[in-house]
């Protein structure tokens, strides 16, 4: 064994125009840094009492994987066969889920940064800035596309004079 720690890209899975990106960037990461690249989906809530833990840690495993799955062949077409990745189930309030697990001074945590017109999601600046606040590692903040970040009025405007103009 050479003693050496694995590297760790760690990326919060969200199916929106930012995590998308996120998601894309992390990759790009994890391979410029020959690290395992961490799919971490945080389901809100706690364990159902009466079913117990394991359980619920179970089904909570088998939808995180899924869900980063798909949420990776959307963002990229395919799964990337050249970077490790793992898949992570977490629980609890997104931002302090993150942080509990990108615990180590090596890790590099990427999230998306929800800074659109109108979007108020569980993915808000909020998750980005608190990330950055309280982290022990470096965060990416990765800013959604030039084009998402465009109102809907503003982009029905502009196609408008597209077409006027030809």
């Amino acid at each position: 064994m050479s003693g050496e720690r694995e590297r760790r890209v760690i990326v919060g899975v969200q199916d929106s125009v930012a995590g998308l990106q996120a998601l894309r960037r992390g990759v790009e990461e994890a391979r410029r840094r020959r690290a395992t690249l961490y799919l971490v989906r945080v389901a809100p809530g706690s364990v159902d009492r009466y079913a117990g833990p394991g359980v619920w840690a179970a089904e909570l495993a088998v939808w995180a994987g899924e869900y980063a799955q798909q949420t990776l062949a959307k963002s990229l077409g395919a799964i990337p066969g050249d970077v490790e990745m793992r898949t992570v189930a977490l629980q609890g309030a997104v931002a302090p889920a993150l942080l509990r697990f990108a615990d180590r001074d090596d890790d590099l945590l990427v999230v998306g940064d929800a800074q659109s017109p109108g979007v108020r999601r569980l993915w808000s600046g909020r998750v980005a800035r608190q990330c950055v606040r309280r982290a022990t590692c470096p965060v990416l903040v990765v800013p959604p596309p030039a084009l998402s970040r465009v109102t809907g009025r503003v982009l029905t405007r502009e196609l408008q004079r597209m077409v006027d103009t030809g």
